[in-house]
């Protein structure tokens, strides 16, 4: 893993705890969850949110809640693709 901010840190360490006891877990190519978490971290400097970097902001902050991560399409990605959107979390 790269170095990364404290905020980054604090994303990962996170999403890590939110993890716990489900049947999915961070994408087995570190490189991909670094570089996620890496947007994440820059959106969260732009907009003050952890979006999803894999979704558009629109501004609208009913609708931007959706994409905070996990967003609210993670649960069906993943029972349906295996993994979800952006590939930060997956079954395999």
């Amino acid at each position: 893993m790269d170095q990364q901010s404290p905020h980054a840190e604090a994303i990962r360490a996170r999403l890590e705890k939110y993890l716990e006891g489900k049947d999915f877990f961070f994408n087995p190519d570190e490189d991909i969850v670094d570089s996620i978490i890496k947007a994440m971290d820059k959106r969260h400097e732009k907009y003050g949110k952890d979006y999803c970097p894999c979704r558009r902001v629109t501004g609208d902050a009913e609708k931007d809640a959706a994409i905070e991560c996990p967003c609210a399409y993670h649960l069906k990605e993943i029972e349906e693709e295996g993994f979800c959107h952006c590939r930060l979390f997956s079954k395999e």
